[in-house]
């Protein structure tokens, strides 16, 4: 019916066709994707009974059909019953013929999260390369405090006295280890097939023995998601920092749980590039939730919202989620915060497509 079906389907808007009685007849790839159903599946069905909004009315498409004229909405929010999902919209309506209507659906939420997210990669990016000089002026005269203070201890006579130079030791070298972590990390992943699975299953092995945590931990695996090309070890270290400060978060509740869960995603647009399958991680905690004040900069280096924090940790897996091109995203409130992880998943040689 749809002899452009492959060009319609390469257009990244969403795009609906329904008859004079607004049911639907076609979907693009975006479309499809957007509201979560199928073109055969949702073939017939009321355009409203899919996307649902109070400013799209019968009145007014009806006159797109009287008058043969393009009706416009803008910033207007849309029901997607499928996903029980709101969106943000703007939407063009426009006569194919007398009997057929384009709906060209443009989705705002996603293009306001994606400025954002850029905004967020240049913030960190400068913040990054200042902590990193900064870093190297501390590390330069730590090495030669450290042996001043071996050499001095040679020297002092009682066991009091060289406690203060082993307290000057300990302290340079928790600060090497400090400045190792803001230097780090510093090299290229070694890319190759990774399981996320033993990668996840590795970092509960390590905080199983953590005594002091008591939670709950729920697994929600897809076991038909591929591998995907990574450096276990920089994977490995992402997602420990991660469940440990939900492990953190959930001290204080009466019943602490912690659920992981993997999906695969189709048609999913990361910074300018979309790609057709992408792997999805879900890190959710029913903790005591990320300050307010410190929501918008949590993935900075040196933000943090405990006292025992250093502010490393988040920043160190916003880089590594980077360098595997991938895209890390938070939602939280009191009880409630959910990590969750985008990346893309190389299949047949596809590196996904420049968005325009």
């Amino acid at each position: 019916m749809y002899a452009h079906h492959d060009i319609l389907n390469a257009v990244k808007m969403a795009l609906v066709v329904v008859d004079r009685h607004f049911t639907i007849e076609y979907m693009n790839d975006a479309a499809e994707v957007f509201c979560g159903g199928s073109t055969e599946q949702l073939r017939g069905k009321k355009f409203e009974s899919v996307f649902a909004g109070e400013a799209v009315q019968e009145a007014a498409l009806q006159r797109c059909f009287n008058d043969y004229e393009i009706y416009t909405l803008r910033e207007i929010q849309l029901s997607l019953s499928l996903k029980n999902e709101r969106a943000m919209v703007n939407i063009a309506v426009s006569p194919i013929d007398e009997a057929r209507l384009l709906f060209e659906i443009e989705p705002l939420d996603r293009m306001l999260f994606i400025s954002k997210e850029e905004q967020m990669r240049n913030a960190q990016l400068t913040s990054r390369h200042l902590v990193r000089g900064i870093a190297h002026e501390i590390k330069n005269p730590l090495g030669s405090i450290r042996g001043a203070a071996q050499l001095l201890r040679g020297e002092l006579a009682t066991k009091t006295q060289t406690e203060y130079t082993d307290l000057i030791i300990e302290e340079v070298d928790r600060l090497r280890t400090l400045v190792d972590r803001l230097l780090s990390p510093n090299h290229t992943p070694c890319f190759e097939p990774v399981n996320i699975h033993e990668v996840i299953e590795r970092v509960l092995r390590v905080v199983a023995n953590d005594t002091e945590s008591s939670c709950e931990i729920v697994r929600d695996y897809d076991p038909s998601l591929p591998s995907m090309q990574g450096d276990f070890d920089q994977l490995l270290q992402a997602f420990l920092n991660l469940v440990r400060n939900a492990q953190e978060a959930t001290q204080s509740c009466d019943a602490p749980q912690l659920v992981i869960k993997t999906r695969v995603e189709n048609q999913f647009t990361i910074g300018a590039k979309r790609y057709p399958v992408v792997a999805c991680i879900h890190i959710k905690d029913n903790g005591v939730g990320i300050p307010e004040s410190i929501k918008d900069q949590i993935f900075l280096p040196l933000v943090t919202g405990t006292a025992s924090g250093t502010g490393l940790g988040l920043a160190i897996t916003h880089t590594i989620v980077g360098l595997h091109k991938g895209l890390i995203t938070c939602a939280s409130e009191p009880g409630f915060t959910e990590f969750v992880l985008y990346f893309p998943l190389d299949l047949n040689g596809d590196r996904g497509t420049d968005e325009l």
